[in-house]
């Protein structure tokens, strides 16, 4: 057979994140029921917070893929491979060739591949006569073609790629509970693969936003759509809390905070940026909410710590380890 496809894949952009490609994958193999704010919460990807100083539009990717979405993977019991790397090292056409087998494999098994394509994309199919893949970008309704040796050659110097094996049950509430175990060490823990001089992670990234708002030496188009994917984030972890308290119910007040955080948020989206300098009385506006912003997030935070003081306080100086 030179053609297949997985036609009953289906990929939607809503939480405009690498959530939204493996939520597509993992449902239609039915892999994960729940809804995908609770995918975005288990994996603790909706908890990720780090910006450029300056805001460029890179803000919201810009964290350890290899790292982080082999643990997402991993904290909701799904087994997987990757490969990630730049497409101009002298070694990238054999990892190519290695990433071609490894993703038309996965479909053979059923099961669509993530790739990066300038965005997080589903590879639904592939055509070996033709030597192209199929795939989903969530915004065009139909499949688009991707040659074969176009793989990892994008606009961005980036090449990555995530294949699916098999799923393993796991108890959803210590799934959770260690969700927001991560949630505390992404607010208070600097993404070691990020330059301190140039990117701001958790808590500290209110400060820098901050900053940045102030001098004005800051990307308006980057800043909007910064804010944008960070908006939908936090109204996936305030849905998210809300849906744990059906199993956890002692994270109410957790729930409550990451609800005012998503709101701040969504008031946010509603101020004009793209006039620079931006209007004193715009600018004050956009400080008091990044500034309430961070109040309720900080005090989400205490409230985990609080709730989960004993498996925290036992993770001594590294409460990311699991």
């Amino acid at each position: 057979m030179s053609k297949v496809i997985l036609h009953s894949l289906q990929y939607r952009q809503e939480s405009h994140s690498f959530t939204d490609a493996l939520y597509g994958i993992l449902t239609e193999k039915g892999w994960f029921t729940l809804p995908k704010c609770m995918l975005s919460g288990m994996t603790a990807a909706c908890f990720r917070f780090s910006v450029h100083r300056q805001l460029h539009s890179d803000s919201a990717t810009a964290y350890n893929w290899m790292a982080e979405h082999l643990v997402a993977c991993d904290l909701i019991g799904i087994t997987a491979s990757q490969m990630g790397g730049f497409n101009f090292t002298p070694t990238f056409p054999l990892y190519q060739q290695q990433a071609i087998s490894d993703i038309k494999a996965c479909i053979d098994r059923g099961t669509g591949a993530v790739v990066w394509k300038d965005r997080f994309v589903i590879v639904n199919g592939y055509h070996e006569q033709e030597q192209l893949f199929y795939y989903l970008d969530g915004i065009a309704d139909s499949c688009q073609e991707l040659p074969f040796l176009a793989l990892g050659r994008n606009l961005s110097p980036y090449a990555y790629y995530q294949v699916y094996e098999k799923q393993i049950e796991i108890d959803v509430l210590q799934a959770i509970k260690e969700s927001f175990i991560q949630a505390v060490f992404k607010a208070e823990t600097h993404d070691i693969m990020l330059p301190e001089s140039g990117y701001a992670c958790g808590l500290a990234a209110y400060d820098a936003i901050v900053e940045a708002l102030r001098s004005g030496g800051y990307d308006a188009e980057g800043a909007a759509e910064t804010f944008f994917v960070y908006t939908a984030a936090k109204q996936d972890a305030a849905k998210y809390a809300q849906e744990v308290l059906a199993y956890w119910p002692a994270a109410k007040e957790i729930a409550a905070h990451y609800t005012r955080l998503s709101e701040i948020f969504e008031a946010i989206t509603q101020v004009e940026l793209h006039t620079q300098p931006l209007p004193p009385s715009r600018l004050e506006e956009l400080l008091t909410l990044f500034g309430d912003a961070k109040a309720a997030e900080t005090a989400a935070i205490q409230s985990i710590r609080h709730l989960l003081r004993e498996p925290i306080a036992n993770r001594f100086h590294d409460i990311g380890l699991r």
